[in-house]
């Protein structure tokens, strides 16, 4: 049971969900509920319910945890009251919550339409995270029963795994039940027996028609192996990206005059980039070119440590037409964005007493590597095989700002009117990189970083 309430020493309105008094009675379920709770207790995203507290009265194990005001999404698929390109955001900012929790190590179980919430700004917010599993292992079978492993989530949303070897199920049985409900948004229904196509049963975008069914596939090897793959295959599709929480964050708004003279160096630069990699490819372009290059199709590249020459000779030497540059552009920043989120993840700062701001990046190998093999196959979908290969020799992990192999030291700090620092790679094999006055500007990545430092 869930119930509204008030924390009174906070003086904030929470949900306190009472779990079954049966489970009270299990002597083996109090030691397990402390640790899973634990493990959801950590799970802090903008895009999943909160726990704020967890124990034990009587009977009663509870959770207190934060209230959404809104709907659940079960209820705006009942009324009927989404559009495909809202079906799209909602299924973006779930697949945000899904990827967080994975990479913790915990599956939701038991995604459906009832566990969605979206609060009156229209945030998408994922409840009860492993609490299928928790209730599930405490559930006791009646008198004379062979006991069995205990079946977690609900049948229409439950992977076929997930119903066949409960105890073997993994993360994509969680994308599963999400392309089911991704289904169930588009065309008002579930998929039963022969599954049609969303396009020929509400005549959505038939581009979603590939993103749904394959993470409705019955193999969970030929489903999304992540949630963030999903997350990007529904933005290719749909040609929008959303920028989430946990996405790259906004450089620091600069004020006065210094805001607009670091608008007009921006445009400057950009201009003499786009002039200058114009002037590089005209000759190597495989076919007629009839303008300059999109706008911010250098985007990625001129942010990146190795700047825009990286897009130079991949221009040159792999012989990219423009539609090739503009989505290996867009890819290439996609994975920026999940690299920044992770490198915040892993990442403590503090400030000494003058005033220097400390930054430690601790390693993230697991995580860096399966980026890096997403990247690469999402790649292989624009590029041909000997583009793909020659790619491979142009290191594009130069594009990301380091390896997230080795530990990464940064101290910062305010003289003289800007920005100076030091970074340093633990084990990386080469001396720290110094900037000067006269030095290249700070890293827009460490800048959220600078609140009260000066």
């Amino acid at each position: 049971m869930v119930y509204k309430a008030r924390q009174r020493q906070l003086d904030r309105l929470v949900a306190l969900k009472v779990l079954s008094p049966e489970l009270g009675r299990d002597a083996a379920f109090a030691e397990r509920f402390s640790r899973e709770a634990q493990a959801l207790a950590r799970l802090h995203h903008s895009n999943i319910v909160s726990v704020f507290d967890f124990g034990r009265a009587g009977d009663y194990f509870y959770f207190l945890m934060e209230y959404v005001d809104g709907v659940t999404l079960r209820r705006l698929i009942d009324k009927k009251q989404l559009q495909p390109g809202e079906a799209q955001r909602i299924v973006v900012e779930i697949c945000q919550a899904l990827q967080f929790a994975h990479e913790e190590g915990i599956v939701h179980r038991d995604i459906k339409p009832s566990n969605i919430l979206i609060d009156k700004k229209g945030r998408v917010k994922v409840a009860d995270f492993g609490l299928a599993k928790l209730a599930g292992n405490g559930a006791s079978e009646p008198a004379g029963h062979v006991q069995t492993a205990p079946l977690w989530g609900t049948p229409p949303y439950m992977a076929p795994e997930q119903l066949e070897k409960p105890a073997h199920a993994d993360h994509r049985a969680d994308i599963y039940a999400l392309g089911v409900v991704f289904y169930e948004m588009l065309t008002g229904g579930l998929p039963m027996g022969r599954v049609e196509p969303p396009s020929k049963v509400a005549g959505v975008d038939a581009q979603l028609d590939e993103v749904v069914l394959r993470a409705m596939d019955k193999e969970p090897d030929r489903r999304y192996q992540q949630a963030g793959g999903m997350r990007a295959a529904v933005e290719k599709a749909t040609g929008r990206f959303s920028s989430l929480a946990g996405d790259m964050p906004p450089a620091r708004r600069r004020h006065g005059m210094w805001r607009y003279l670091a608008w007009f160096g921006l445009m400057a630069g950009t201009a003499v980039l786009a002039d200058l990699f114009y002037l590089t490819i005209k000759d190597h372009w495989p076919e007629p070119m009839a303008g300059r290059i999109p706008p911010g199709a250098m985007e990625a590249f001129a942010a990146s440590p190795e700047g825009a020459g990286v897009g130079r000779r991949m221009a040159a030497e792999l012989r990219l037409n423009k539609d090739q540059l503009q989505n290996v552009n867009k890819s290439v920043r996609r994975f920026q964005r999940e690299f920044a989120s992770l490198e915040r993840r892993h990442t403590t700062r503090r400030k000494d007493a003058a005033g220097h701001v400390h930054i430690t990046i601790e390693p993230f190998p697991d995580a860096m590597n399966e980026l890096m093999s997403r990247m690469w196959a999402d790649l292989g979908t624009v590029l041909g095989a000997d583009q793909l290969a020659t790619a491979r020799a142009l290191h594009f992990e130069k594009l990301f700002p380091h390896t997230g192999q080795s530990t990464v030291n940064v101290e910062i700090w305010w003289e003289n009117g800007d920005y100076h620092y030091v970074e340093s790679q633990e084990n990386a094999g080469k001396p720290g990189a110094t900037n000067s006055a006269g030095g290249p500007a700070l890293p827009p990545r460490y800048r959220s970083y600078l609140r009260d430092s000066r």
